[in-house]
């Protein structure tokens, strides 16, 4: 037994070992990824230069810097942006709870999924800018009608990962729990939602890209106010210099998030196996 429990553990080390890569491996990318961010700026700044691409089209690099910076030192900037990320912010949050919500209900009720699940589909179906005009009668120009907008498109992510991680719990702990007269809440808390945590999280991280979008969709619509207004207002007096700033405070804003929820990820779901 002691040479199997050896043999065991070795077999696990190595996994690990495969599972993480080397320090100087994880160093090599992160400089690749620079360079490779550094060659795009380059030529981002050398087509406009070149007079390959007309400067109205793609602004030089510099200048979309230099306008980045206007931006967020002006006084009228930060309203806007606190109004889309108030719309990000609880656009998410209700289209995580509700998808969760759904999809447990779905994924542990049978008749529930039978009965709803092609609703569902359909209602995902429906391309949700055209519901974003029916939310503005509904909820007027003001946050709410894109908050709306936000629920509709990033709940549905949520919804499907949950339903289907909870159908892919692994039956032999179903059968253990059973066969420990385990009641259904227990089994649920201690085996199925961990299981299910995992693409759970996937659909939480996808659903906070989708809020955005959500958000910014529903400010082209209707709006007097947001970043969207604002990428609208630019776009149309040709401002296409602060339309690539404001572009990049939104990419800022999305990636700000999801990398938080990547860390939230790995400190809640810390017995899951991430595979390289």
């Amino acid at each position: 037994m002691a040479v199997d429990t050896g043999a065991s553990h070795s077999a696990a080390t190595a996994a690990g070992e495969m599972r993480e890569p080397p320090r100087s491996d994880r160093w090599r990318y992160r400089i690749g990824s620079v360079l490779l961010a550094l060659l795009l700026v380059g030529v981002w700044q050398a087509l406009p230069a070149t007079g390959l691409v007309s400067s109205i089209v793609i602004p030089p690099f510099t200048d979309t810097v230099y306008e980045l910076g206007s931006l967020v030192t002006s006084d009228f900037f930060w309203g806007h942006f606190g109004i889309t990320l108030n719309e990000i912010l609880w656009g998410f949050v209700l289209g995580t709870v509700i998808g969760f919500v759904s999809g447990v209900i779905l994924g542990v009720w049978e008749p529930a999924k039978r009965l709803t699940y092609p609703f569902v589909v359909a209602f995902q179906s429906i391309p949700k800018i055209v519901l974003a005009p029916l939310f503005i009668s509904w909820f007027g120009y003001g946050q709410s009608s894109k908050i709306a907008t936000a629920v509709a498109i990033s709940f549905f992510p949520v919804l499907i990962n949950t339903m289907v991680g909870l159908e892919t719990v692994p039956i032999d702990a179903l059968r253990l729990m059973r066969s420990l007269k385990a009641s259904r809440s227990q089994v649920f808390w201690k085996v199925s939602l961990p299981s299910a945590a995992p693409l759970i999280f996937a659909g939480i991280k996808t659903a906070l890209t989708f809020a955005l979008i959500g958000a910014i969709v529903g400010e082209f619509v209707g709006a007097s106010q947001g970043l969207g207004y604002l990428l609208d207002t630019y776009n149309f007096s040709l401002r296409i210099d602060r339309v690539f700033a404001v572009i990049f405070i939104l990419g800022a804003i999305g990636a700000f998030f999801f990398f938080a929820l990547e860390w939230l990820d790995r400190k809640l779901i810390y017995w899951r196996q991430d595979e390289l």
